[in-house]
């Protein structure tokens, strides 16, 4: 293909978003995904049994993911949106490829680390494999995963301090956030207040108000963002699509 000054074009690119969201057990994550537009499920674990939604059979093994995949990227079909629940369940499925071809029954067998590199190009043919979805498809894409508490080293404080990110390795986190444009962190609100606890006394106790938030903007205790300038929102996907609609199609501001 020639390029030439004829062929620059201006303007924002709007295309279906990839998301990652993440958080604790029984929040709604799996719902949340669930209700995106015409969604088809990719699972690697049990827990759909409650929602009404299309859904392959449990993947059992990595190819089973990819074949998954394959089906909607070959096959005629109207499903706007697909998720995967989820990608800490799907490393297990990495990892155990990686034993099998390397003739041993524990990752930290192969020695070095070097498992875990080899992992990599896994997950990297994974979220090609979605991408393809996304660009030839236009399917939104939802990535569901757990959390886990994390210590955080910053060169520029005295001391380090812990943060909420995805219950994965550390190298398959780093990927994910690149390859994602909405990381969210679900959680439940919380509020604190002082009451008294005897002999003129205060503690201090935290009480949850019952809503719950999706975080997609960076925070030092949590991993979060995105690309579009979206705001923190409920955790809907009706308050989300309204969020990221309003975001993707925001004026550009200029100086």
């Amino acid at each position: 293909m020639a390029f030439d000054l004829s062929s620059i074009t201006r303007g924002k690119r709007l295309r279906a978003p990839k998301i990652v969201i993440y958080g604790p057990p029984k929040i709604g994550k799996s719902t949340f995904a669930a209700s995106a537009p015409n969604a088809v499920g990719i699972l690697t674990e049990e827990g759909l049994d409650n929602i009404d939604v299309a859904a392959f059979p449990v993947a059992k093994t990595y190819e089973d993911v990819l074949a998954a995949i394959g089906t909607l990227a070959n096959d005629p079909h109207e499903f706007n949106s697909v998720f995967v629940d989820s990608l800490d369940w799907l490393e297990p499925l990495i990892l155990g490829k990686i034993c099998r071809e390397n003739g041993v029954d524990n990752i930290e067998k192969i020695g070095y680390g070097k498992g875990y590199i080899m992992a990599d190009d896994l997950w990297r043919k994974f979220f090609d494999q979605m991408d393809g979805l996304r660009n030839n498809r236009g399917m939104t894409i939802v990535c569901i995963a757990h959390e886990q508490i994390n210590k955080v080293r910053n060169p520029t404080l005295s001391e380090d301090y812990d943060a909420y990110s995805l219950k994965l390795n550390k190298r398959a986190v780093a990927i994910i956030s690149e390859w994602a444009d909405i990381i969210g962190f679900a959680s439940h609100e919380v509020m604190v207040r002082s009451v008294e606890s005897g002999f003129n006394q205060k503690e201090t106790k935290a009480i949850t108000t019952g809503a719950r938030k999706l975080h997609v903007n960076p925070h030092p205790a949590y991993v979060a963002g995105n690309r579009y300038g979206m705001a923190d929102t409920s955790l809907s996907w009706a308050a989300f699509q309204q969020g990221l609609s309003a975001a993707m199609t925001a004026p550009t501001l200029t100086t």
